[in-house]
């Protein structure tokens, strides 16, 4: 769940503009809807994956801490994982969304998820988008879990759309870990439930 450096170079690129026209005459009935994978409902609940996380995942550049990311994978199929909104790379600091995606068990304690998130400059300029394909694995007790990051592939997108960089599945990183997240329980490491809070 990491988020590569970017060039400027490489990721300022002229939008392409374009939009799609259409239009009904009126009285007339809408068309009929096409089935799509929305029509196709899941539940994904019983999956260990399934729920609420904070993890611990990598920053663009290898020396920085790693920072907490809450996150969701949620029993629809829905994964969102929320890095901080600025980021310091290697061009400097960068804006960036939350990570949006889906998700689906890739095996009994295994999610593979597929979530993007878009980068932008100091000035608010759309540099690029940065889609991750994790796969995060619960532990026994279904409480934590860990990313070693021998499937995870980054894939980089420049403004454009087009693909600049893509690092593949066992590329050296920290792993990416998790604890699942409780009522008075955020899941930091070292977190201890039964710790009496100081007054």
């Amino acid at each position: 769940m990491s988020s590569p450096s970017l060039s400027r170079r490489s990721t300022i690129a002229a939008l392409a503009g374009g939009g799609l026209a259409a239009s009904l005459s009126a009285g007339s009935p809408p068309p009929a809807r096409a089935a799509s994978a929305q029509d196709h409902v899941v539940d994904y609940s019983d999956h260990p994956m399934c729920g609420r996380w904070l993890a611990m995942a990598n920053p663009p550049l290898p020396d920085s801490p790693q920072v907490p990311v809450p996150s969701v994978l949620a029993a629809d199929g829905t994964v969102i994982l929320s890095f901080p909104v600025s980021q310091l790379g290697a061009n400097g600091v960068e804006f960036v969304s939350a990570y949006v995606g889906v998700w689906e068990p890739y095996d009994d304690r295994t999610g593979h998820f597929t979530a993007v998130q878009t980068v932008s400059d100091s000035e608010g300029t759309f540099l690029a988008s940065v889609t991750v394909d994790g796969y995060p694995q619960a532990s026994e007790d279904g409480n934590s879990f860990i990313d070693d990051g021998s499937l995870v592939t980054v894939t980089i997108r420049d403004a454009s759309g087009a693909v600049v960089v893509v690092v593949p599945p066992g590329t050296p990183a920290r792993p990416t870990t998790g604890m699942r997240m409780g009522v008075g329980t955020p899941g930091f490491p070292g977190d201890d439930p039964d710790a009496t809070p100081v007054s």
